[in-house]
């Protein structure tokens, strides 16, 4: 076996190994790249502050159904 059939073995598998780590790397940033721009025209909707705990017909029946 000659040593530049050897090389090109070399040669072949350092650039496969080179583009599937790029494909790799751009597969991996792809959807972090992609943004969709905000619109600065809609109005801020703030959510009314939350009540908290309610306890409602709902809440009891699961209570006496899981024997609490």
């Amino acid at each position: 076996m000659s040593s530049q059939h050897s090389r090109s073995r070399r040669d072949f598998i350092s650039k496969l190994t080179a583009a599937v780590s790029g494909g790799a790397a751009l597969a991996a940033t792809s959807g972090v790249v992609q943004a969709a721009p905000q619109s600065k025209s809609e109005p801020v909707v703030e959510k009314p502050a939350s009540k908290g705990y309610q306890r409602t017909q709902h809440v009891d029946t699961y209570y006496h159904l899981a024997d609490f």
